[in-house]
């Protein structure tokens, strides 16, 4: 097939121009706070639980066969090669840059996942919507590749725990909460015994009220029986008649103003008594106040609109786009579990120090030592494998294990597709299961447009607070590794498969598989960097850092991909 240089390069241009629409419509709804933290993780749970499992299920199950399972194994050693060599580049970046210590994980892991779904299924929609290079079902197909791309990260990131690898960066970190924690701990202890002697003298004192506060009950217990039957006579007989129309909702409205009017008194008045100790408790407690204050116009804004259905009310969106504009901090408050990690390496050394300390036993209760310490290794070995075989239960998992065994099984795909095996049809003429890929179609379709959009949201709210002196050294170096060294790699070793024999005639694959090589990194990373950084700490140097990569990498990823589909199109597929 012939293509002239005009069309291959149109080609390759024109899916960016959607990319990066729906990245800037992110953006857009981001700094609009149409997108908030908290909706963003939501979208993100929901593709990962179901969205991208029905395309998952859609494609594989759909296009791919028994035949493919040299493919299969293709895409998995070159994805093995993928992320080694890019962690190797990311090894080679922080020596020669001399980059910060405490990103060294992070780099690694920059330089070892890319983003390597959304993209380049954004890519094979658009190449095989028109027709002139990719047939539909090509581009079908090329997505199932990807899914099997996206298998192998997930393997690599998740089920062998490479994603740990930005853990290591927060480790001083959390060594020192845990130091602080241990001072705190002993602190308690020794004000322990002065507690309790002032609560023993406060006691006595309150036995002493207590009898005092009882002899008076009785003596005035006859004179308010008395008075009680007075007032339930006068109640009775002069007492106002409240009939329904007092209780309408101006009443309640009333009620509401006062309610919410008496929240931002207590709370001010509470913040007087209980100044925050640190900045994020304090952010968290105005949160609170706004929600509860929010909450109460809102349920005012209801009944106004149930006695008159003209009352304009205003929707959540408008709320939360008159509020400020959520940055990293808030994305770091939404994903931070250092405060649950802290209080683990605390408890970790806590029992660690009751096994080694064997002349204490004057505990109350025993302390159980830890299976790293205790267990042999043949039970660690296995505790590591259980663990790791508990990861294939994700649904993106499980959906692909499920979706391989029925593509090649031909008497199972003939119960969701057309094929070759026969097998009894529905009244439509239809496979008897037809109907289940038609689900798992129509809700995969928003896989690629919501992480996309999600994608946008993360790029918004990427904020550099300070700069590493020289850095620039190592942003710009993993930057060129990450979008023009891998590239090179990736055509040269497709070449070098292809003259083995290895893609026989299917040319789909060879270029699905360079356009993983010429692919920025996920933003995912700043989700797992967030997972780890103290909320409370006046600074974050690996988010620092990450945000400057990310920003490197998409800023010429116009240019740097376009550039390697033009390349492979029409050079090494000879379109």
């Amino acid at each position: 097939m012939s293509a002239s240089l005009g069309l291959v390069i149109y080609a390759a241009v024109k899916p960016i121009f959607k990319i990066y629409f729906i990245i800037g419509m992110g953006f857009f709804l981001a700094k609009r706070n149409i997108l908030p933290v908290t909706t963003c993780r939501d979208i993100s749970d929901l593709i990962v639980t179901a969205i991208m499992p029905c395309l998952i299920f859609n494609n594989i199950v759909s296009y791919l066969s028994s035949s493919d399972i040299k493919s299969i194994g293709i895409i998995f050693f070159e994805g093995t090669l993928l992320f080694g060599v890019g962690a190797g580049l990311g090894l080679l970046t922080h020596y020669v840059c001399k980059s910060p210590k405490a990103w060294f994980g992070g780099l690694v892991s920059v330089g070892l996942f890319p983003n390597i779904s959304d993209l380049p299924i954004a890519y094979l929609q658009t190449l095989a919507k028109t027709g002139s290079l990719f047939t539909a079902k090509e581009g079908n197909k090329g997505v199932a590749y990807v899914c099997i791309f996206l298998a192998s990260q997930v393997f690599y990131q998740f089920s062998l725990g490479l994603y740990k690898l930005i853990r290591y960066d927060f480790r001083d970190q959390l060594a020192a909460a845990d130091a602080e924690e241990k001072v705190g701990t002993s602190t308690e202890t020794a004000s322990t015994s002065d507690v309790s002697k002032k609560s023993a003298c406060a006691d006595e004192k309150d036995q002493h009220e207590a009898s005092a506060k009882t002899s008076a009950k009785t003596s005035s217990k006859t004179s308010s029986k008395t008075s009680a039957k007075v007032s339930e006579a006068a109640a009775t007989n002069d007492g106002p008649k409240f009939s329904p129309r007092y209780s309408d909702d101006s009443g309640s409205i009333a009620s509401d103003d006062l309610e919410a009017k008496s929240l931002t008194e207590g709370t001010g008045k509470d913040a007087n008594k209980h100044p925050p100790t640190t900045m994020g408790s304090d952010h968290r407690n105005s949160t609170a106040t706004s929600t509860c204050a929010s909450h109460v116009r809102r349920r005012r804004s209801s009944s106004i609109a149930i006695d008159n259905p003209l009352y304009m009310t205003s929707s959540r969106a408008a709320d939360s786009r008159s509020s400020v504009v959520e940055d990293m901090g808030d994305l770091i408050v939404e994903y931070s579990e250092f405060q649950r990690l802290k209080t683990h390496e605390t408890q970790r050394s806590q029992r660690s120090q009751a096994v080694a300390d064997d002349d204490e036993s004057s505990q109350e209760y025993p302390v159980a030592a830890p299976v790293e310490a205790t267990a042999p290794l043949s039970k660690r070995i296995r505790a590591h494998v259980i663990s790791t075989l508990k990861n294939f239960l994700a649904p993106n998992s499980v959906t692909l294990i499920i979706s391989l065994i029925i593509a090649m099984s031909p008497p199972l795909k003939a119960l969701f597709v057309s094929t070759k095996f026969h097998i009894a049809p529905a009244p439509d003429k239809q496979p008897p299961l037809s109907f289940v890929m038609d689900i798992a179609s129509y809700v995969g379709a928003a896989s690629v447009p919501l992480g996309l959009l999600i994608l946008g949201a993360t790029i918004a709210r990427l904020k550099v607070n300070a700069i590493v002196p020289g850095f620039w050294k190592t942003a710009v170096m993993i930057t060129a590794c990450r979008l023009i060294v891998m590239p090179i790699f990736g055509v040269g070793l497709t070449t070098g498969l292809q003259k083995a024999g290895w893609y026989g005639d299917d040319r789909l694959i060879r270029f699905v598989s360079v356009l993983e090589f010429g692919l920025p990194n996920a933003t995912a990373l700043v989700y797992f960097t967030a997972f780890y950084t103290d909320p409370n700490s006046p600074d974050h140097l690996q988010m620092d850092c990450l945000a400057i990569c990310l920003i490197a990498q998409y800023a010429i990823l116009f240019v740097s991909l376009p550039f390697l589909v033009t390349f492979s199109l029409k050079v090494s597929l000879g379109f």
